[in-house]
């Protein structure tokens, strides 16, 4: 049985659990990756891989700032982790983002949605040049009972 909870009540109390380890994925075979971004190379790792400003804390809380658990999912007690892969690019932008791992429609579009509002990152370098990676993350979607 699902408890109803006021919308304000879970941006709140619900914890979306965002993983504490960012995720950097190797590709998985059931996603058709971008190898190249604007003609050039998108990279899986790098010697210096991109990282948000801040820190890895602050990514989480940027991603949770603009996450909105869509309200047919809370309605209908859907929960799950989306995995959202996106270029982090030479520049340190956010492009492409793509679902890796689904859950639910609704879901899947809320975490893409956050993932597009991310303020530039410093890049990933290879050779000490900047260039574009993938970067992969989960967002876990929880509500609380």
């Amino acid at each position: 049985m699902i408890r109803k909870i006021s919308r304000d009540r879970v941006a709140l109390k619900t914890i979306l659990i965002i993983s504490l380890a960012t995720m950097f994925i190797t590709l998985s075979n059931d996603i058709q990756a971008q190898n190249t971004y604007n003609g050039e190379e998108v990279f899986i790792a790098v010697e210096v891989m991109p990282s948000f400003p801040g820190g890895e804390k602050a990514l989480y809380e940027s991603v949770y700032k603009n996450l909105k658990y869509p309200s047919v999912a809370q309605d209908k007690g859907i929960q799950g982790k989306v995995f959202v892969k996106f270029i982090v690019t030479k520049d340190g932008s956010v492009v492409n983002a793509i679902v890796a791992r689904p859950v639910d429609p609704s879901l899947d579009q809320a975490a893409l949605d956050a993932i597009k509002k991310l303020p530039k990152f410093t890049p990933g370098k290879k050779e000490g040049k900047a260039v574009n990676v993938w970067f992969s993350m989960p967002i876990v979607f929880k509500l609380l009972e």
